[in-house]
């Protein structure tokens, strides 16, 4: 077995070594207007996709060459090269070069979805103000949009700020979980709740939402315009954190982080000492701890490193699990350890040992 999981490897590096060549000479034959039309039929692509293929493969050489290298070496993939420079896009080329620089430095063992995140957090809190017209401009572009599906199915989905759909998500969830199932899954049973409540079911009115925003007390006071940060990750401007925070019933809670913004503290006065664990892990641990997921830790099991008795209910020994990996863990004898920083190491019955670390909760750009 462990033969095979390693020729799985060195097969996907040498596809991240082909992919990074592959881009290099596209962007050596972009010459002209109708190399993406040659390289449409060469390669079976559709023209808009050829096109997009062409501009990308130029715009990575000719900007961004360290991320093809990334790629030719192995660290990264090209899904991964995309999280980490498509975000950029709209910013100023000199900023574009030293966020994306800075995140490729992180990005061995990274995730694209954390790569996208580290990326943009970086942008936004470099640029406030271009990341507040931004937001601005995509709140102005909001919609409620339908598209059919198989099985005479369709969905309905809806554009909104970041922090007023975290609060509509959790609004269903919680109603959702205190729903007699009859049967049903989870999902079955939130789709369910939200066209209960667009269709004005009285039993599912007036249940209001709680939200979590990290905010540096400097941008909260106006000091300065540091953006504020869901706990699913994505970044608000500061004076729209301030707008919320300004809501009656507002609830803070103290975090106290190091230098490199790991969380260290949490200090909420309305919770048990129990509550108090279970709040400070899953605001250090953003997401499920298993290397390469992005489950919130929000909807996680809190799982023991080492099993209860033996180990203890603290933050060195608890991290979040979703539930599909807390089952791996545990039907696979994975060995767990945490350390004081949050720090989590994962050997698997294979033997391959895989680290991750928890997001700073304040990530500086540079």
């Amino acid at each position: 077995m462990d033969r095979k999981v390693a020729r799985i490897i060195e097969i996907e590096h040498q596809k991240r070594a082909l992919a990074a060549e592959q881009l290099r000479l596209t962007a050596e034959i972009a010459t002209d207007e109708y190399v993406a039309t040659d390289l449409a039929m060469a390669l079976q692509l559709s023209p808009s996709n050829a096109e997009d293929y062409v501009d990308w493969a130029t715009r990575v050489e000719t900007y961004f060459p360290d991320v093809i290298d990334a790629m030719a070496a192995g660290i990264i993939s090209e899904r991964s090269a995309h999280a980490i420079v498509d975000p950029t896009r709209f910013y100023p080329e000199e900023l574009a070069q030293r966020v994306v620089s800075a995140t490729l430095a992180t990005a061995a063992g990274r995730t694209p979805q954390q790569l996208r995140r580290s990326s943009l957090g970086r942008l936004q809190r470099a640029d406030p103000a271009l990341h507040f017209l931004k937001r601005e401009e995509a709140r102005r572009n909001r919609k409620v949009i339908i598209y059919d599906e198989e099985d005479s199915m369709a969905t309905l989905a809806c554009q909104q700020p970041a922090e007023i759909a975290q609060a509509m998500y959790t609004k269903i969830d919680r109603i959702a979980q205190q729903e007699t199932k009859n049967g049903r899954t989870i999902d079955e049973v939130r789709a369910d709740v939200m066209a209960g409540l667009i269709l004005e079911d009285p039993k599912t009115a007036g249940v209001k939402p709680l939200i979590q925003v990290t905010v540096p007390i400097t941008a909260l006071l106006g000091v300065d315009e540091r953006p504020g940060q869901l706990d699913a990750g994505q970044l608000i401007p500061a004076p729209v954190v301030r707008e919320l925070m300004s809501h009656p019933g507002t609830v803070f809670h103290r975090l106290l982080t190091d230098k490199a913004g790991q969380l260290l503290e949490y200090s909420p006065d309305i919770y048990r000492p129990k509550a108090d664990v279970d709040r400070f892990i899953r605001t250090r641990h953003r997401t499920c701890v298993m290397p390469c997921c992005s489950h919130p830790s929000r909807s996680c099991d809190i799982d023991h490193a080492t099993a209860w008795p033996e180990g203890k209910s603290t933050g060195t020994n608890l991290g979040p699990l979703d539930r599909k990996h807390h089952r791996y863990k545990h039907a696979t004898k994975a060995k767990v350890t945490i350390a004081d920083d949050g720090t989590t190491t994962l050997e698997t019955r294979w033997g391959l040992t895989y680290t991750t670390k928890p997001e700073p909760v304040e990530e500086p750009p540079f």
